[in-house]
């Protein structure tokens, strides 16, 4: 209980650093069988000198956190996360990615080709399940997302991709891992000395614009 109650604060400090500052983003929002869906166009993330470093024929991994927050609030109400691998085969001139988020907590393999396509795929941030819409009541929301390169701490990135595996099931009323989501904040808080991290956020909107499927 000691270490929950010390983690906890953590997602709170996480909100605030992501409403401090970042680009601002387009977004698109749905709902899928009561779910708000999420789509961030986040293409300047990933600039053409990042060409290079995706073609070296490491692993390269990039992490994506997506949190909800109210209007002017510190308090992330739910949070999205997302891993992404991706190897370029010299012999064969592709890229091999494997992407990890709560649709597909095991991974998802697809085969790349060319630098657009894969800027594309990494860019294009769809399918954002942020809980149930009935949660957002009256109030106005806006999403903070982190996306960072080659994160430093591998044991955060472990556990962010239990987080994936184990998502709470919404906002509000879930009762997730109190250490995962203070993991998680930590993550979003973590030094970007030795990474490449980028933060933006979207306009601020109500449950009532979210379109009905």
């Amino acid at each position: 209980m000691r270490r929950a109650a010390r983690l906890l604060p953590l997602l709170l400090l996480a909100g605030a650093a992501l409403a401090s500052d970042g680009a601002a983003v387009p977004v698109e929002l749905g709902s899928r069988g009561g779910r708000l869906w999420a789509r961030l166009d986040l293409r300047t993330a990933f600039p053409e000198e990042l060409r290079r470093t995706f073609a070296n024929g490491l692993t390269n991994v990039v992490s994506l956190h997506v949190a909800l927050l109210p209007e002017g609030g510190d308090e992330p109400a739910a949070l999205f996360g997302r891993v992404v691998e991706v190897r370029y085969d010299v012999w064969e001139e592709r890229w091999v990615v494997q992407v990890r988020d709560p649709q597909s907590p095991r991974g998802r393999r697809l085969v790349v080709r060319g630098w657009e396509e894969l800027r594309g795929l990494l860019a294009d941030a769809r399918d954002l399940d942020l809980g149930p819409v009935a949660a957002l009541g009256a109030g106005r929301w806006q999403l903070r997302a982190r996306v960072e390169l080659n994160p430093v701490s591998r044991e955060l990135l472990e556990r962010t991709r239990e987080y994936i595996a184990n998502p709470p099931s919404g906002v509000r009323g879930a009762t997730p891992s109190r250490s995962v989501l203070g993991a998680m904040a930590s993550y979003l808080l973590h030094g970007t000395e030795a990474s490449e991290a980028r933060l933006f956020h979207t306009r601020a909107f109500s449950g009532r614009e979210v379109p009905a499927p």
